[in-house]
């Protein structure tokens, strides 16, 4: 039997091969955990403080301390699913960037338009997930905007209220008259640090960063090991990502001026204007849950289930001269400490 390139397992093969698309919100704050089989994602709820060893009298046995408690919840995947149409004129007109004379075949440009598609979809869905990570860690939520297969808005849905209380507002907003800023770091610290968590980044808006940086008072407590000729080198890392340095407890400064279209159709911030978020590697964890679809086998049709990231399905309109490509996946965001990380309002 010959290999069919287009089918789900060829094209499973082909983008296990693809390298991961970056997101550096995610990569900062959130483990991957993997696939699982289950139809809901479960996780651990802790929210408590550090409790000292009990004194006892001289003689005395020891007297029992209780845990830490925690609540175990359950928590829905959400379905991305992005679609590509390959039709006749996709097919017959020169693509971008194509030759002009002697180009590709029909047939050609069908595969060279598949292979975009599959990478172009799951940049479309990393971008999706890097949305649901920005949502747990500025709202403490995860509410989603659902999709006919027509593209019309059915409902919002509320995933999941992690009951997330660790936000600080300053006394004085950095920008204004007698901010404290180094001081307000160090409290944002000993919030994380109190609710059971670590600090080793800060990520903040842009403008907040503009403002960090300009503050003379601040400037004089900074950690210098990046000025250089007596100003701030700050190294840009792509996708709006600057490394800005060192606040004076040694942890690491970074600023985000990535914009994406919202659900809304608006231009928005990847960090809402004015906030800084503070946390560490795995104060959130992603899942991914089984993906179901619908393929066809000979003459019929059946429901195949896929532990996979990312599952692609091809299928066809004889009557309308058309060919869809879809890719599915289905993650969910949790917190491994819903107190690990605190979102504050400085501006």
């Amino acid at each position: 039997m010959p290999f069919d390139i287009y089918s789900t397992r060829a094209q499973l093969a082909a983008i296990e091969l693809m390298p991961k698309p970056n997101s550096f919100l995610l990569d900062a704050f959130c483990a991957d955990m993997g696939e699982v089989e289950d139809s809901r994602a479960i996780y651990d709820y802790r929210k408590g403080a550090r409790r000292m060893a009990p004194i006892v009298h001289e003689g005395a046995g020891g007297v029992v301390m209780g845990r830490s408690g925690y609540e175990t919840h359950e928590v829905g995947f959400c379905k991305i699913a992005p679609e590509r149409v390959i039709d006749e004129p996709t097919i017959s007109t020169r693509a971008f960037g194509e030759q002009l004379v002697g180009g590709m075949t029909p047939q050609e440009r069908a595969r060279h338009t598949l292979a975009r598609d599959l990478m172009e979809m799951r940049d479309a869905i990393q971008l999706r997930r890097e949305w649901m990570g920005e949502k747990v860690l500025t709202t403490g939520m995860l509410e989603v905007v659902e999709y006919t297969n027509e593209g019309a808005k059915v409902d919002t849905r509320l995933i999941a209220d992690y009951n997330h209380t660790q936000r600080f507002i300053p006394a004085t907003a950095w920008n204004q008259t007698g901010a404290k800023i180094n001081d307000d770091m160090k409290r944002i610290v000993d919030i994380v640090y109190e609710g059971l968590g670590v600090v080793d980044k800060m990520i903040m808006a842009a403008d907040v960063a503009e403002v960090v940086l300009s503050d003379e008072k601040y400037y004089k407590l900074y950690d210098g090991r990046n000025i250089s000729m007596g100003e701030i080198a700050t190294k840009y890392l792509g996708q709006g990502v600057r490394f800005l340095g060192w606040n004076s407890d040694g942890i690491e400064m970074y600023s985000i001026s990535d914009k994406y279209v919202d659900d809304d159709g608006q231009l928005k911030d990847r960090i809402p204007s004015g906030m800084l978020i503070a946390g560490s590697k795995g104060c959130m964890r992603m899942y991914h849950g089984p993906v179901n679809q619908v393929e066809r086998k000979g003459d019929t049709e059946e429901w195949r289930t896929y532990i996979k990231r990312e599952v692609p399905l091809r299928y066809g309109s004889i009557s309308g001269s058309a060919i869809k490509n879809r890719l599915t996946s289905c993650p969910t965001i949790v917190p491994f400490n819903v107190d690990g990380w605190c979102r504050a309002q400085v501006l």
